[in-house]
């Protein structure tokens, strides 16, 4: 029986179980409820062959025993022996209904117990049968196969067979039955005792096959974990936490694809930090990189308001802000309130020839995109407006107004 396992518990803690509780059969009680839940899913599903396989014992048994009994009471015999089969049967039947699978332990071992019950009965109450070999076999074979074959867990086999037995009993003494204790001690006691041995060392594999299932659950969800945070880090730029270049193209395509496809605005903003290289060069790169860190930060910040947008770091000191469903008017509005909010951060930067503080120049384009087009031609005209924005002074943005390609400016 293959159980799933769980990732509920570690590594540490699943060792733990294995060296405290396996050999007593029991977990602890929230651990307990998912293995009977897992346990009973995999056992009804198990019992549509193997009740399939019982019922054909249980009617090799049957002719056996018809044929050593006389015809005066083959009919008492069927009567009472015929509700064995039908149990089994109804079992059986049950095992398909997935509905019932959470309940298997208990048709499985009412049943059980009954058929227990019967074959006691049987026992007993034919005594005056000259060969009674099959009665008993019949008795073993119900014991034997409700510990080993049903798919009972140990415990709850334990206490279908002997209750069981101990109903038969009872019923066997209000019947005024005459009881061979030597022959039962042989038959019905030795193979309870068996079946109980075979029953606690299949019930402790199979946990300790889930046990095992668990840890590899979880080194399977550790796995996929690593692959996610993988992924993830192969998606930020290491510096600043902001999306990474290979990323942005990713993301571009697939919202210029929407975009075409819905007839909705795309927007694209190009930044720069002016005079970078003289800010490196004064400060150092250690501040350079606090600077890009800051800035990252600030706009991080306004994409707060925008969860839609996507902001990366392009190279350098250039950033890209892609806002989907955003027209011209829009983005102008976002690109004034970026420059308001890089002015209140006042970074201070001595070797700037437009201002004591970092500022920015900025490159707007807006498009619908359409079929033919592609998503280069809309980077190519915000790079066209940064450099508009550069070549006019810097600390100030512009929204281009056609597809023309960039052009080098120095820094």
């Amino acid at each position: 029986m293959n159980l799933q396992g769980s990732s509920i518990l570690g590594r540490k803690q699943v060792d733990l179980l294995k060296k405290t509780r396996l050999n007593f059969l029991w977990f602890p009680k929230r651990f307990e409820r998912l293995y009977r839940e897992r346990y009973c899913n995999e056992a009804a599903y198990e019992f549509r062959y193997r009740g399939f396989i019982i019922l054909i014992l249980y009617l090799y048994l049957s002719l056996g025993i018809y044929e050593v009994l006389p015809d005066s009471q083959v009919m008492a015999w069927a009567l009472l022996y015929g509700w064995v089969g039908i149990i089994i049967f109804i079992a059986w039947i049950s095992s398909f209904i997935k509905k019932l699978n959470s309940w298997f332990d208990y048709y499985a071992s009412i049943g059980s117990t009954l058929s227990v019950t019967i074959s006691f009965i049987l026992v007993n109450g034919l005594q005056q049968v000259q060969n009674t070999v099959l009665f008993h076999t019949a008795m073993m074979y119900a014991v034997i196969i409700i510990y080993a074959f049903v798919g009972l867990r140990f415990y709850t086999a334990l206490l279908a067979g002997w209750l069981g037995g101990l109903l038969g009993l009872i019923i066997s003494n209000h019947m005024n039955a005459m009881i061979d204790w030597t022959l039962l001690n042989r038959t019905y006691t030795f193979s309870s005792f068996l079946g109980m041995s075979l029953a606690y060392f299949i019930d402790r594999q199979h946990r300790e096959n889930f046990l095992k299932n668990c840890i590899i659950e979880h080194n399977h969800l550790e796995l996929v974990q690593q692959a996610q945070q993988l992924s993830k880090l192969s998606q930020i730029d290491s510096l600043t936490g902001l999306a990474n270049r290979r990323y942005l193209d990713e993301i571009l395509e697939k919202e210029w694809q929407r975009a075409i496809h819905c007839s909705m605005p795309l927007t694209i903003m190009m930044i720069d930090i002016d005079y970078f290289k003289l800010y490196n060069d004064s400060l150092g790169h250690i501040q350079g990189d606090e600077c890009l860190k800051r800035i990252a930060f600030m706009l991080s910040c306004a994409k707060a308001k925008h969860s839609d947008a996507v902001i990366a770091r392009y190279g350098g000191e250039e950033f890209l802000l892609l806002f989907p469903q955003t027209d011209e008017k829009e983005a102008q509005a976002r690109a004034e309130e970026l420059m308001k909010k890089v002015h209140q951060l006042a970074l201070p930067h001595p070797s700037s020839s437009i201002s004591s503080y970092v500022t920015l120049s900025m490159g707007v384009a807006t498009t619908i995109p359409l079929y033919g087009e592609t998503v280069s031609e809309l980077v190519g005209m915000a790079d066209h407006a940064l450099y508009l924005a550069k070549h006019r002074g810097r600390d100030q943005y512009q929204i281009a107004t056609s597809h023309r390609p960039p052009l080098a400016i120095a820094e």
